[in-house]
C-alpha cells in the first residue's frame, strides 16, 4: 500500500492499540482487500514479516484452494457488515499449510471516513488436534469399556459355572450316596416280591399287585442306577470312533418307532469328519437320549434330522439332532439340564442331566433352541466336541 494511503488511515483513526489488543491473528484491509496493518499475533500465524505483508491482497495469504472463498467473504461483508465461520487454509512463507476460521466485519468509524475491513484468523490446528485426541481417546475408552464389559460377562458366566458344577458335584455325590444305600434293600424287596409272584397262581387276585410292585421295582432300580451314573460317572475310556458309525448304530434301533409314528429321519452328514476320541458308550448314551425326546417330542408325526459339521478352526466336530415338534418354552429351556427337572409324566429328569455331564466330561458343550410357533416350530440339540480332548491334569 502506498505509504501516503497508510498515513490517511492513521490519521482518520487509530487501529494500532485495537491491532495489538487482539489476542487472535488481526489485519486490516481496504475494501479491495489489500492489507493496509496487522498485528504480530498474525505475522507469528503465518510465519511473515509486516514490510512483506502490508500491500498484498489479503487472497494471496491462502492456498489456491481456499482464495475463493476469502475473495466472496471480502465481497459480501461491504453489504452484510460481518462474514463469520469461513473455513479456509492459510499458507505460511514457510510453506505449510495451516487450517483456519476467516471472520471479517466493516468498520465505518464516522461518516466521511475511508471503511476498512477487519480480517480475523483464528488457528484450528490445535482445535483439530485437541478434537481428533478427545474423539480418539472417546473411541478407546468405548472399546476399553466394552473390553471391560465383555470381560465381566466372561468372569460372571465362568463364576455361575462354577458354581453350577460345585453344586451339581455336591448334589450328584449326595444322590449317588443314596441311591447307592437304596440299592442293596430295593434288590431284596425285588427279588422277594418275585418269589411271591411266581408261587401265586396265574388267576390269584394278589398277582396284579405283585405284578404292580415289580414294575415299580424296577423304575426304581433304574432311577437309582442313573443317579449313580450322575452322581459318580465312570473313568472314560476314550476311542477314536467314527461319529457316523455311532449316529447310525442310534438311528437303525430308531427306525422301527419312528415308521409307527410317521416321522421322517434326515441325514445330513460331513463326510470330511475326521474320527473323534471319546467313550463309545456314553456317547452313544447321549445320541440315544437326544433321539428318544426328540421322537417323544412327535408323536403325531415330522422330521427327525441328524447333522454333523467339521469346525477346522476349533478341530471340532459339531453334531445336532432336531425334531419338528411342539417345541420347548424359553423358561423350561432355561431348566433342561438340572438333575431332577422333567416335564414328562413318568421321567426322572435325569436324562439330560447325565447326557450334559458326560459331554462334559469330554471337554464339549451341549446347547438347546427351540421355538414353539411358526414355520420354524421345533427343538434342536447341539453338541460340540473335541476331535481330541486334553490330557487330563
Amino acid at each position: 500500500m502506498p505509504e501516503t494511503a497508510e498515513q490517511d488511515l492513521s490519521a482518520q483513526v487509530d487501529y494500532e492499540p485495537l491491532l495489538k489488543a487482539l489476542m487472535e491473528g488481526v489485519c486490516l484491509c481496504d475494501p479491495d482487500g489489500r492489507i493496509l496493518m496487522a498485528n504480530k499475533a498474525l505475522l507469528d500465524l503465518v510465519d511473515a514479516k509486516a514490510d512483506d505483508m502490508i500491500g498484498k491482497l489479503l487472497p494471496q495469504l491462502f492456498v489456491p484452494q481456499s482464495r475463493q472463498a476469502i475473495e466472496e467473504a471480502l465481497a459480501q461483508v461491504t453489504t452484510q457488515r460481518a462474514v463469520k465461520g469461513i473455513e479456509a487454509n492459510a499458507a505460511t512463507s514457510n510453506g505449510v499449510t495451516l487450517p483456519v476460521s476467516v471472520g471479517c466485519s466493516l468498520l465505518k468509524p464516522t461518516e466521511g471516513d475511508t471503511p476498512v475491513i477487519l480480517v480475523r484468523l483464528k488457528d484450528l490446528s490445535r482445535e483439530n488436534k485437541l478434537s481428533e485426541e478427545l474423539s480418539r481417546t472417546q473411541s478407546e475408552s468405548e472399546s476399553l469399556l466394552a473390553e471391560l464389559d465383555e470381560a465381566y460377562r466372561q468372569l460372571k458366566g465362568a463364576q455361575e459355572e462354577l458354581v453350577r458344577r460345585e453344586r451339581l458335584a455336591a448334589s450328584g455325590e449326595l444322590a449317588a450316596s443314596v441311591a447307592h444305600e437304596i440299592r442293596n434293600p430295593l434288590s431284596i424287596i425285588g427279588m422277594s416280591i418275585q418269589y411271591l409272584h411266581s408261587k401265586l397262581s396265574p388267576g390269584h387276585a394278589f398277582r396284579e399287585f405283585t405284578n404292580a410292585i415289580i414294575k415299580k421295582v424296577e423304575r426304581l432300580d433304574k432311577i437309582t442306577t442313573q443317579l449313580i451314573n450322575y452322581g459318580r460317572p465312570r473313568e472314560l475310556k476314550l476311542e477314536a470312533r467314527d461319529v457316523h458309525r455311532n449316529l447310525n448304530q442310534v438311528l437303525h434301533l430308531a427306525v422301527s418307532k419312528c415308521k409307527s409314528q410317521g416321522v421322517k429321519i434326515v441325514r445330513r452328514f460331513d463326510r470330511s469328519l475326521p474320527k473323534v476320541k471319546w467313550d463309545h458308550d456314553l456317547i452313544d448314551q447321549v445320541f440315544t437320549n437326544l433321539v428318544t425326546n426328540a421322537l417323544e417330542a412327535m408323536p403325531n408325526g415330522g422330521v427327525l434330522t441328524v447333522e454333523t459339521q467339521f469346525d477346522r478352526e476349533k478341530s471340532q466336530t459339531i453334531i445336532s439332532v432336531s425334531d419338528t415338534g411342539h417345541g420347548i418354552p424359553p423358561k423350561v429351556q432355561a431348566q433342561l439340564f438340572k438333575p431332577f427337572f422333567t416335564t414328562k409324566r413318568n421321567g426322572t429328569g435325569l436324562g439330560l442331566a447325565i447326557s450334559h455331564r458326560i459331554i462334559d466330561h469330554h471337554h464339549g458343550t451341549i446347547t438347546c433352541a427351540s421355538k414353539t410357533r411358526g414355520s420354524q416350530r421345533g427343538t434342536t440339540f447341539t453338541i460340540r466336541l473335541p476331535i481330541t480332548p486334553p490330557a487330563k491334569s
